[in-house]
């Protein structure tokens, strides 16, 4: 399901060749859904292919953003500044992290009471994620 903007209007602000994700036809990104976001062909830095369209009028847009004013609308949960979560796909410099390991991670047990036979911790599978740049990010598997 697409996310929803909330915000009334655009504060980011715009690097060379990007234009806000907004409604001109409303006069505002409220009723803003991303459909789409792809590579920009050439590779630039920090900027996304983004297609977005009002459910209010019914105008669609397509056009360069930058992952920030892209995540401004996806990202309601806040993840970490430059990183975009789209679905299940994250994000950073402009381009999706890479699968590069998987690890098996221990936390202490939490929640309901223990018994005599549980065990003292939870395992859990998660993977990592590698930008180009060197930024990783550990997910649930």
């Amino acid at each position: 399901m697409p996310a929803r903007s909330e915000s009334a209007i655009p504060r980011e602000p715009h690097q060379p060749g990007t234009a806000p994700l907004w409604c001109a036809g409303c006069g505002t990104n409220k009723h803003l859904i991303i459909e789409s976001i792809q590579a920009r062909a050439p590779r630039i830095s920090q900027q996304l292919a983004v297609f977005y369209t009002c459910t209010s009028c019914g105008f669609s847009y397509s056009h360069a953003a930058t992952v920030q004013q892209a995540g401004a609308i996806l990202n309601r949960r806040g993840i970490q500044d430059g990183l975009l979560e789209f679905g299940s796909y994250y994000f950073h410099c402009g381009e999706p992290l890479r699968d590069v390991n998987t690890a098996l991670r221990s936390a202490p047990h939490m929640g309901m009471p223990r018994s005599r036979s549980s065990p003292p911790e939870v395992r859990l599978h998660t993977k990592i994620l590698r930008c180009s740049c060197g930024f990783e990010l550990e997910i649930p598997a």
